[in-house]
């Protein structure tokens, strides 16, 4: 189970980093360029061409969708238990008595 939590993790944040740099390739929606020509957002019509944003339109989408189902199964797996993501213990709460 804990191979699986680490497989699932490393692909999250892998998805997360194509997911930025598909969103950074996407050609700016107003002509004057904004923060996406900044970091080579003219740079993915170049790579792929004129239908560029089908097709990193369509590749945000898969990759949302990938992210949040992939989110969602950490979630599940690491419902049941009982530790930190970090894997340190917390200690449990000591209860004082009434007064």
């Amino acid at each position: 189970m804990d191979f699986l939590f680490g497989v699932l993790l490393v692909l999250e944040a892998l998805i997360a980093l194509l997911m930025v740099a598909v969103v950074m390739l996407q050609p700016p929606k107003d002509p004057s360029g904004g923060m996406g020509s900044a970091f080579g957002g003219g740079f993915g019509e170049e790579v792929f061409g004129g239908r560029t944003g089908n097709v990193l339109s369509r590749a945000t989408v898969v990759l949302g969708v990938l992210l949040i189902l992939n989110t969602l199964g950490l979630a599940l797996l690491n419902r049941g238990a009982n530790a930190s993501i970090t894997g340190l213990e917390t200690p449990p709460a000591q209860e004082q008595p009434a007064q």
